[in-house]
């Protein structure tokens, strides 16, 4: 079992860094909570918060926790402040670059930086409580800067603050080799049942009925050209015809996101697109251009049969 702690940053009577209408102690519990949600649908994997609400905590307190638990790696979440830009992270200043935990932070630092893509600001060392004290490899990161508006108006959307919590996981995933639950078997689940299936679709990188039709057809839904019950964002107003929307989500949707391993639940949103986009191997951004080339490689292959 891999034990993994992480430390929402400030908290309770210590708000951290504040900056256009933001507070650190309320991202870093939010980025904490969305790490520890996706590391739970990994096998062999504890995780530990040092706190899971508003909470005021004392640096000692948070690693003698994580020390008397007995934890494997800790990561302490931080966002930035003083006006620069980026992300960077830290390990204790003691340490040489050819430890363990230097080893570790090494594929922390890249996998970060790859999902976030915000300005690269580098692996640095530093004297503070948590990487000192920590019986353990220990990471500080820094999230972005509060206080410039650039980043902060990103640090402002929930989606960003899921990419650096994935960029987190992709980093533990890749130094302890985790490796995904098998999820039993639900009756009631939407089967992507794949057909060898040409179609002819206009490659034209706009998501209208054809393409809803033509997916429909080789995941042997519904055939109707209609994305049903669907919020309202980004991506989905990008969506040229045959939408609607409302609560319950698209089975087609559904039959999409289990064939691209991304999370079911029927609704096109950014996680849905950016693992589309992975799975086909584009820029990964969770974003529809107007047109889209995402949705243009979507077409060719669907006009393959090869999806």
């Amino acid at each position: 079992m891999v034990k993994i702690y992480i430390d929402p940053g400030h908290g309770g009577t210590d708000p951290g860094a504040t900056g256009n209408g933001l507070r650190e102690k309320d991202l870093t519990l939010a980025i904490s909570k969305k790490i520890k949600n996706k590391l739970n649908q990994y096998q062999g994997v504890s995780v530990r918060l040092s706190r899971a609400n508003d909470k005021t905590l004392s640096l000692k307190q948070r690693s003698n926790d994580a020390n008397k638990w007995g934890a494997d790696y800790l990561i302490s979440v931080h966002i930035n402040a003083g006006g620069g830009t980026g992300y960077e992270d830290f390990i204790y200043n003691g340490l040489s670059n050819s430890s363990s935990t230097a080893k570790k932070r090494d594929v922390m630092h890249q996998a970060i930086i790859d999902q976030v893509h915000l300005p690269n600001r580098g692996k640095k060392k530093a004297n503070f409580h948590m990487v000192r004290e920590s019986n353990m490899p220990a990471i500080l990161t820094e999230n972005g800067f509060i206080d410039t508006v650039n980043d902060a108006s990103r640090l402002r959307k929930d989606s960003f603050l899921d990419d650096i919590a994935q960029g987190h996981v992709n980093g533990l995933i890749k130094i302890f080799n985790l490796k995904k639950k098998v999820k039993a078997k639900d009756p009631n689940a939407v089967i992507a049942k794949k057909k060898t299936l040409k179609v002819n679709l206009k490659v034209d990188g706009w998501w209208g009925e054809q393409t809803t039709r033509a997916l429909q057809e080789y995941f042997g839904t519904v055939v109707d050209g209609v994305i049903s019950n669907q919020l309202r964002n980004e991506v989905t107003s990008k969506i040229v015809s045959g939408i609607t929307f409302g609560k319950g989500g698209s089975l087609v949707i559904k039959a999409l996101q289990s064939n691209i391993g991304a999370m079911v639940d029927g609704y096109l949103g950014p996680q849905t697109i950016r693992r589309l986009q992975e799975y086909l191997g584009t820029v990964v951004d969770g974003e529809l251009s107007e047109p889209s080339l995402i949705i243009k490689e979507l077409q060719r292959r669907l006009n393959a049969g090869t999806f």
